[in-house]
């Protein structure tokens, strides 16, 4: 497997002192240690030191212009895309229209947050993690926290403000005395675009043999209409139904009627017996008595 290498040019610099070039040295190697990160976010960032430090370094300088080539002790895809995502971002920031102001107008903070507008909004491990990044970034500038994230995306800042060219590639042997290195096309990016790229080779073999889909109609079938509920029907007066409805509503309530006055009357006719019966009681009773009130006086 080839190692993962990027290439840096910046060209017509006004004056490459020994301090410029150590500065710009300094900053490409602190993004290559970004971009070896990148795929795994969880983990601590390093940018000096075990895990950080690349395969092979290569610097050229040509008057003004300058080149660095870092191999990374990297061979995995998502390396790659990470390299991509980096590189779409600084070409980003070189492309857009005000791009060479420096940070003393807006601070670092300022920068730090255009990079992140001018990120690319995809949705791989890569892309999400350097937009983490950044917004991390600038709320340890603004909260005045020295961390190494400010360090890293400083680096950034300052390889935009420089109108760096950043180039993926891939590297046969590093350990060569002369390098042969492929261009990496499809790892960078659109800025904005969401693209999704394999983690691994069997996904790429299997991207590969998928057929490229230029456009997508959907096909929207109209459902079929359903009939709506119909209303209960109103009957006329003069239908004849509502008529026999309230004629057996009404005999009902006769009924019901004719019930209750039969219910008094059994009450009546029963209380009427009684007192009936309580009176002939009550006659016999006084007749008994004034009979033997007659035997007395006789």
């Amino acid at each position: 497997m080839q190692e993962i290498a990027i290439r840096v040019r910046i060209r017509e610099q006004e004056e490459l002192t020994l301090a410029e070039y150590e500065r710009i040295v300094s900053s490409v190697a602190t993004v290559a240690a970004l971009i070896a990160w990148l795929p795994s976010p969880d983990e601590r960032l390093v940018l000096r030191g075990r895990g950080s430090e690349p395969a092979r370094v290569e610097t050229v300088t040509h008057g003004a212009d300058f080149e660095m080539l870092v191999v990374l002790d990297q061979r995995a895809l998502a390396t790659a895309r990470a390299a991509g995502v980096v590189a779409a971002l600084v070409d980003a920031a070189r492309a857009e229209p005000g791009a060479e102001a420096v940070g003393s107008e807006t601070g670092v903070a300022g920068e730090i947050d255009r990079l992140d507008r001018l990120a690319p909004r995809g949705r791989t491990v890569a892309e999400r993690g350097l937009r983490t990044f950044l917004e991390t970034a600038r709320a340890d500038v603004v909260a005045r926290r020295a961390t190494t994230r400010v360090r890293a995306a400083s680096a950034l800042v300052r390889l935009a403000e420089d109108g760096a060219e950043l180039t993926v590639e891939r590297i046969d042997d590093a350990q060569a005395e002369v390098v042969t290195a492929t261009v990496v096309a499809d790892a960078v990016p659109e800025p904005g675009d969401a693209v999704v790229v394999a983690e691994t080779a069997d996904e790429a073999s299997i991207m590969a043999d998928a057929p490229v889909v230029t456009s997508i109609a959907p096909s929207l079938s109209t459902p079929p209409k359903l009939p709506l509920p119909s209303a209960p029907s109103v009957s006329s007066p003069d239908d004849g139904t509502g008529s026999k409805k309230s004629k057996d509503e009404k005999s009902e309530k006769k009924d019901k009627k004719s019930d209750r006055e039969d219910k008094k009357s059994d009450k009546k006719d029963k209380k009427d017996k009684k007192d009936k019966k309580d009176k002939k009681s009550k006659d016999k009773k006084s007749d008994k008595k004034n009979g033997k009130g007659k035997s007395k006086k006789d």
